[in-house]
């Protein structure tokens, strides 16, 4: 099953899709998110982010209802036609629908996030003791143990 329905894409867009249109967007939405619906269905993702993954499948589906050639477009960067010239504003622009793209860029795994490093000494952080410029003095170290050595 979808992330999202048909009538979910009514609410959202107010735009009339079919149930293949929105098998078709969940299977462009899966491709950018990089994540499945066996994920969720494992209950590996959260309430906002299945939140963001059903309107982003909704925008995507009626994107599709208006782009007929979404699945055999040409790639390019700029078109001029008739005196009329555009630029994509993104690689898939002529893919991803604009609403889509925003719902995926917030998912909680795509987000940009702070590293955040301790103070040494902290929890966390490396051993006062351990020498940190020298991998020989490292490997002397008792508390390293070979790869496979039961402890």
């Amino acid at each position: 099953m979808t992330w999202a329905t048909t009538s979910d894409v009514i609410t959202y867009t107010g735009i009339n899709a079919t149930a293949a249109q929105v098998e078709q967007a969940q299977g462009v939405i899966e491709l950018f998110a990089d994540v499945t619906e066996q994920a969720s269905d494992d209950g590996l993702i959260s309430e906002k982010n299945l939140r963001l993954l059903k309107q982003a499948v909704a925008y995507q589906a009626a994107w599709i209802t208006q782009h007929p050639d979404a699945f055999t477009n040409v790639d390019l960067t700029s078109f001029n036609q008739d005196q009329v010239s555009g630029q994509l504003r993104h690689d898939n622009a002529l893919i991803l629908a604009p609403l889509a793209k925003r719902c995926i860029d917030r998912l909680s795994w795509r987000r940009n996030r702070g590293l955040r490093i301790q103070r040494r000494g902290g929890s966390g952080s490396i051993p006062a003791r351990m020498n940190l410029t020298s991998a020989v003095a490292d490997d002397n170290d008792p508390r390293w143990r070979p790869i496979g050595e039961v402890c």
